[in-house]
């Protein structure tokens, strides 16, 4: 059975509730109290906790560029040619980021093996195995050619069936392509 705390206790267990840095758990196992006791306590006195800043998680990969301030004023709408621009550029920034997970595949892995070492069901490991397996790699470029494709079609002008009939045509050097110079020669 729980002993209960004095009002000196509580005192010094909202002292550092509201100025430590320390979680709630490590405050309610130096006090030998349960973590709902400290947040019913907090919450019934309206104890607001400063939030804390959390240091950043140490990784293999390259650290990520600092976002973009977002402009405050209202854009005009973009043209097609515009869109598709910005649609290429996000396309090579992902292929890069692929080429980086693809250079890094061994020391992936092995972090992933690290991380999940003492868990009992393998069910996370496979899971972070196989997003970054090759099938899942080799999916991830097949859909951004596909993406490539369909912006580049998409920012091309529109021609009509006729038109893009008599390009190929022409590129194929075949029937219905543009007159030009005579191919053959009578002696």
């Amino acid at each position: 059975m729980a002993v209960r705390k004095s009002p000196d206790e509580w005192a010094q267990i909202e002292r550092e509730y509201l100025s430590s840095d320390d979680s709630i758990r490590e405050i309610a196992d130096r006090y030998a109290i349960s973590e709902a006791a400290i947040r019913k306590r907090a919450k019934a006195k309206g104890w607001k906790r400063p939030v804390r800043a959390r240091e950043p998680v140490r990784t293999l990969l390259p650290a990520p560029r600092a976002p973009q301030a977002a402009p405050a004023e209202p854009r005009e709408p973009l043209d097609a040619g515009t869109i598709a621009e910005n649609g290429r550029q996000l396309a090579a920034r992902m292929l890069d980021e692929l080429d980086t997970m693809t250079s890094y595949q061994g020391e992936l892995e092995e972090a992933i093996e690290i991380m999940t070492a003492n868990d009992e069901d393998e069910s996370r490991r496979n899971a972070m195995m196989k997003a970054v397996s090759l099938p899942a790699r080799s999916q991830i470029l097949k859909n951004l050619a596909t993406s490539l494709k369909t912006i580049n079609e998409a920012a091309a002008p529109a021609k009509g069936k006729k038109a893009q009939a008599q390009d190929r045509a022409a590129a194929a050097g075949r029937k219905f392509g543009a007159i030009g110079a005579p191919t053959r020669t009578i002696n």
